[in-house]
């Protein structure tokens, strides 16, 4: 285009004036222009200045007109085949990429589905420990029944410790042991058993893999004996317990002197006879060989005889052991065979002098 023609097409726009545009055009600057400024208001008789409006104005507003006819297009591309759905679209603010659909029309398929699997879940998990608890009932009856087996029986029952205890009590332990398990046999049955034996003070029983058994005995130990009302001799340990009753006397232990009640072996004897054991086991070794014997009078007192005549009288049987001292203590300064009586009963020494 040359210089001519450029400044002849400038011209001719400079000469389009308002007028010349259509008035569907007009109409909708009106309405954009309604929209943009607030409306005055005139007097019926106030003249208006006409408006004047260059081309590149009136171009620019037709474009906005053509945008404003445009529809919008949708937020988010991935809406578009939403249209059709009956549901609500909502979309949240703050996330565009966030779009929730609320169908109030139907329930949601989903939340049934998760109940069923939550209660099918619940079911397999009751199951579960169902098997369980029973796999551990088996398990124990199965290793019961393995333990209380003939594999594991005791078939040898060895006893230690006895030397006057029933043959007949050893017997039914023996019994009572052979053939029971290892690991499930009663031993407490056994020990009872041989614990009804006066001459058992104490019992032991262990077993030994894969089928064995000891049983240890501590049997009481005789220390003196008396005669009772029937003619009987009964021995009598240390703690009083009448271990036997014999038709004749005995001669190993020593004898307490007077007539003491017809007691049934397993019976506890009198505490003065309890007291007459526990003071010949204090006697020292110089003292012993020196005593003849015991005596228990009507009252309840104790006295002792030496084999040189000696009358040693303790009276109650109580704080024996620092009257035993004093007669020790006077033994050792004066010659028994010069005393007729030493009495202690008071807890100070006197003598008699033969």
């Amino acid at each position: 285009m040359t210089d001519s023609e450029d400044q002849s097409s400038k011209e001719r726009i400079e000469e389009i004036s308002v007028t010349e545009v259509s008035d569907q055009v007009l109409q909708e600057l009106s309405g954009l222009f309604s929209n943009r400024e607030p409306e005055t208001v005139t007097e019926p008789d106030a003249v208006v200045d006409p408006i004047d409006i260059t081309v590149t104005d009136v171009i620019d507003l037709v474009n906005v007109v053509a945008e404003n006819d445009t529809p919008p297009e949708p937020i988010d591309p991935l809406l578009n085949g939403m249209a059709e759905d009956t549901g609500t679209l909502v979309v949240i603010d703050d996330d565009l990429d966030r779009v929730v659909i609320v169908d109030d029309d139907r329930p949601d398929s989903t939340f049934e589905e998760r109940q069923r699997r939550s209660r099918r879940r619940e079911r397999l998990q009751k199951v579960k420990w169902l098997k369980l608890a029973g796999a551990i009932v088996a398990s124990v009856v199965v290793v019961i029944a393995l333990l209380a087996s003939p594999i594991f029986a005791i078939r040898s029952v060895t006893i230690e410790g006895n030397v006057y205890t029933s043959k007949e009590v050893l017997a039914a332990v023996t019994k009572t042991l052979k053939g029971a398990s290892v690991f499930t046999v009663n031993t407490g049955t056994a020990r009872e058993l041989l614990l009804t034996d006066p001459w058992v003070s104490d019992v032991r029983i262990t077993t030994r893999f894969p089928g064995k058994a000891l049983v240890e005995i501590a049997e009481r130990v005789p220390i003196i004996w008396y005669v009772g009302d029937d003619q009987k001799a009964r021995i009598v340990d240390a703690r009083g317990h009448v271990i036997a009753v014999l038709a004749g006397w005995p001669t190993k232990y020593l004898r307490v002197a007077g007539v003491g009640p017809s007691l049934e072996a397993g019976a506890v004897a009198d505490d003065v006879y309890r007291a007459a054991a526990q003071l010949v086991l204090a006697l020292p070794d110089e003292l012993r060989p020196l005593v003849k014997s015991l005596e228990v009078s009507a009252g309840g007192e104790l006295a002792m005889t030496l084999a040189g005549g000696t009358l040693v009288r303790f009276g109650p049987p109580n704080d024996l052991q620092s009257k035993l001292v004093a007669v020790v203590v006077l033994l050792r300064r004066q010659n028994p065979s010069t005393l007729a009586v030493i009495d202690v009963s008071t807890g100070e020494p006197t003598v008699q002098i033969r």
